[in-house]
């Protein structure tokens, strides 16, 4: 009897959507990053204002998802922890590998943290939560490949 109300439980809980990952949740991604077989739905960060304002003012980053910046050209970009509220991770790419990676890239709370920049010149940052890279065991040289879903122009 205890097994059959479990079962209802479960059943109502992801009838309702609790019971699915938070990245099943919302508006769909617009585009997923495939990394060393790992899969993450990613927001595109493309124009001046979008990467300007990046994941600040956000409360959290969930598991599986990122944010992923698209540049014109290969350069030194800098990147800051302006308006964050959690630490993340930062992966510095050019021609679909990674070239560097920044882990656990702390806030601080009230202030603007650090500022990183890649090693070498990058055409694109893929922004996760802290302790994804290392998890899914991204390294330098790993292939990065960007699936667009056709949500995004």
């Amino acid at each position: 009897m205890r097994s059959l109300w479990a079962l209802l439980a479960l059943g109502l809980l992801t009838g309702l959507g609790l019971g699915c990952p938070i990245s099943d949740l919302g508006p769909p991604p617009d585009a997923w990053i495939e990394i060393a077989s790992q899969r993450v739905a990613v927001e595109l960060a493309e124009t001046p204002e979008e990467r300007a304002k990046g994941l600040g003012d956000r409360d959290r980053l969930p598991w599986d998802t990122g944010m992923y910046f698209v540049y014109d050209r290969p350069a030194f970009y800098s990147f800051w922890m302006k308006g964050m509220r959690f630490s993340i991770d930062i992966i510095w790419i050019r021609k679909g590998r990674i070239v560097d990676v920044h882990r656990d890239v702390p806030f601080e709370e009230g202030g603007n943290g650090p500022t990183v920049r890649p090693r070498e010149a990058i055409d694109a940052v893929l922004e996760v939560p802290a302790g994804y890279s290392a998890a899914s065991g991204w390294r330098i040289g790993s292939r990065v490949r960007l699936q667009r879903t056709g949500t995004s122009p």
